[in-house]
């Protein structure tokens, strides 16, 4: 029998209502960076990391490169894109709990309280429009990649990281058993949510993978569209050109 907090999860999945959506992150806030750390292994510093050097190989031929990332969390992809020489990096999550930590934690970063599907910044502004494990809970997928292709330079690149669940049988089992069993349990001994670890997985198994994403953002605008999986098919980076 579900329990209170998954059937909760599934609804969510279901609806991706945005109210909801800044209600859970609001709540998920103060543990947030710990638990990424910690249920990662460390690993989603590398796979930032990963996103980072290829938009730094695609930004060589540009001077002054404007990056917006989208989703931002608590900054560390924003951040991270401001290693990129002469960056001008600008950042928005819809949960204004985490961009008060993104605040703090990242003073010199201009940080935006919006939502993904209506982004207030003008048609082509961006070299690079990224995403760090949030275009999953994005209400309606397509049109927040319109409006990234939107925001975006012609000849420009949207950068999207987001949890893979592995293809091959005996890894996709594991990781399975992991992300379903192990981690909602380790987070509800740090985290206040109720159900945000328990809507974690679901919202993984839900969200349109590799081929299917892809043709998701073409859809959306995009003229061409690849991904790259990372660590064993655990995450995966979708790279998309304007």
């Amino acid at each position: 029998m579900a329990t209170p907090a998954k059937k909760t999860a599934e609804s969510l999945n279901l609806t991706k209502s945005r109210s909801s959506i800044q209600q859970m992150f609001d709540e998920v806030a103060p543990t947030y960076d710990f638990l990424n750390h910690l249920l990662s292994l460390g690993i989603d510093n590398y796979w930032r990391a990963a996103a980072t050097s290829r938009a730094r190989k695609l930004l060589l031929n540009v001077p002054a490169p404007r990056i917006l990332d989208v989703a931002t969390g608590t900054g560390d992809l924003a951040d991270a894109m401001t290693k990129i020489p002469n960056a001008k990096v600008s950042a928005l999550d819809l949960s204004p709990e985490m961009l008060t930590i993104a605040r703090r934690k990242y003073p010199s970063i201009e940080f935006t309280q919006g939502c993904a599907e209506e982004l207030p910044f003008k048609d082509a502004s961006f070299d690079i429009v990224s995403a760090g494990f949030g275009v999953r809970n994005f209400e309606d997928l397509k049109k927040g990649m319109q409006e990234f292709h939107r925001v975006l330079k012609p000849g420009g690149h949207a950068l999207i990281i987001e949890p893979m669940i592995p293809r091959t049988p005996i890894l996709k089992d594991l990781y399975l058993v992991y992300f379903k069993k192990v981690l909602p349990k380790v987070a509800g001994l740090f985290s206040r949510s109720t159900f945000a670890y328990d809507y974690l997985p679901h919202s993984v198994e839900q969200f349109p993978q590799a081929e299917a994403f892809t043709a998701i953002l073409k859809e959306s605008g995009f003229s061409a569209a690849e991904y790259r999986p990372m660590t064993f098919e655990t995450s995966i980076l979708y790279i998309a050109e304007k």
